[in-house]
């Protein structure tokens, strides 16, 4: 064997293919469905499941409503630093759950208020009284989207809903 012809043997790569035991747990039914295959059975009984949750959402997203509606007052009269972070932090997760369950169930719109609002709280100085005028405006948007039933993100009832958000986001930022 020449030296080039060692050199080569030396860096050849040996791959071994192992089981993939999440992938069996996920449903795929052998190890060469390919990368990321899930059985199609598997995603239509999921499926069935979230369309039959469904139903559920507007009582869902109104409860998740009321909490974020609690945080905000909460974190509105807080007079330690300690109970405002605490409340602001409560605001976040009600606002992301909110976006969580829009997502799934496909409500474009209060995804986006739910996703802007979470954003926003990272940013909150409870004392800041401009910045009060920007949460209350995404929860008010966020009932009327709610109200409304709104699901898409087009027409012009949820632009008018983003331009609201927007003015007071630019306004009082």
């Amino acid at each position: 064997m020449s030296n080039s012809e060692q050199e080569k043997k030396d860096n050849m790569v040996e791959v071994y293919h192992r089981v993939n035991r999440l992938k069996l747990k996920a449903g795929a039914l052998s190890l060469h469905d390919g990368p990321g295959f899930i059985d199609p059975a598997a995603i239509k009984r999921a499926q069935t499941v979230i369309q039959k949750r469904e139903s559920l959402y507007l009582n869902e997203v109104e409860k998740e409503l009321l909490a974020l509606e609690k945080a905000w007052d909460k974190a509105k009269v807080a007079t330690e630093d300690k109970q405002a972070k605490a409340a602001i932090e409560k605001v976040y997760h009600e606002a992301n759950h909110i976006k969580d369950l829009a997502e799934t169930f496909g409500y474009e719109l209060m995804q986006h208020f739910g996703q802007s609002l979470r954003e926003f709280a990272n940013r909150v100085a409870v004392k800041k009284e401009e910045h009060h005028i920007i949460v209350q405006a995404h929860i008010d948007v966020m009932w009327v989207v709610y109200h409304e039933n709104i699901k898409d993100q087009g027409g012009p009832k949820a632009e008018e809903l983003k331009k609201i958000v927007a003015v007071a986001i630019e306004k009082y930022s």
